[in-house]
């Protein structure tokens, strides 16, 4: 049984077009964990100004508002420490899936560089091979 390339490129197209699908679906589950990480702290944040301003309002002396504000000037820190913790998380979880998607198809793409080098050896000896039958042509034309 003789094979035609529809044999060869068929499985490969349908590995390729898997691997970018599942590239997709990574991007996708990275884009949404940082967006709920971003709801998630604008919600927390909201709670927290609103906390701090019913706070403010029934401060009675400046030593308190002192402290509400150191207060709330740390947590914030800490909490933008947490958030952008999370937020490099889930971008390395992101890459992290993406390679894995990639390095799917790098024996693949080995294998046509390896088939590209010998058609580039090839067509280098046809060039070659043609440039030595024109090149006495050329001389004289000259």
């Amino acid at each position: 049984m003789t094979s035609k390339p529809a044999d060869f490129l068929v499985p490969a197209w349908k590995r390729q077009c898997d691997a970018g699908l599942r590239a997709i679906e990574a991007i996708i589950e990275g884009a949404t964990k940082i967006h709920e990480t971003q709801l998630q702290a604008a919600a927390e944040a909201h709670a927290d100004a609103e906390a701090t301003r019913k706070a403010l309002a029934a401060a009675t002396d400046p030593a308190q508002v002192f402290r509400l504000q150191t207060e709330w000037a740390r947590a914030n820190a800490q909490k933008s420490f947490a958030y952008w913790r999370s937020m490099a998380q889930a971008v390395m979880e992101t890459d992290a899936e993406l390679a894995k998607c990639m390095y799917s198809q790098a024996p693949v793409a080995l294998a046509g560089m390896v088939k590209a080098d010998a058609l580039d050896a090839l067509y280098k000896q046809w060039f070659d091979s043609v440039w030595q039958v024109y090149k006495p042509v050329e001389r004289a034309g000259k």
